[in-house]
């Protein structure tokens, strides 16, 4: 078996705004919901997120990928990175090959 963790690019609504908790922070995961619910028709920017936890957001919201591959060059993304993000959908930083499952 093998897990990817890292970056994925998440298609959002435009202006889309993460749910955070009291103190303002994201709550990790709790965009899946409101996507859901939106559907596939209404979510057309994109937004880049972690999914080493159940996913939280570490980008603004783009209009388009160019924009948002502009931004993680910005940050000082590698082009080969970039590249495979814009391909795959996501970056991993982490994989797990054949790990023993600890319940």
């Amino acid at each position: 078996m093998v897990s990817t963790m890292g970056t994925e690019i998440v298609r959002v609504p435009r202006g889309f705004a993460h749910p955070v908790d009291d103190a303002g922070c994201p709550v990790p995961g709790a965009h899946c919901e409101p996507l859901y619910k939106a559907g596939p028709q209404s979510c057309v920017s994109y937004q880049l997120y972690e999914n080493v936890t159940e996913g939280t957001p570490i980008s603004p919201v783009f209009e388009t990928l160019t924009e948002l591959s502009d931004w993680v060059r910005r940050q000082g993304w590698s082009e080969e990175v970039i590249s495979c993000l814009l391909k795959w959908g996501h970056a991993p930083s982490g994989i797990v090959v054949n790990a023993p499952f600890a319940p």
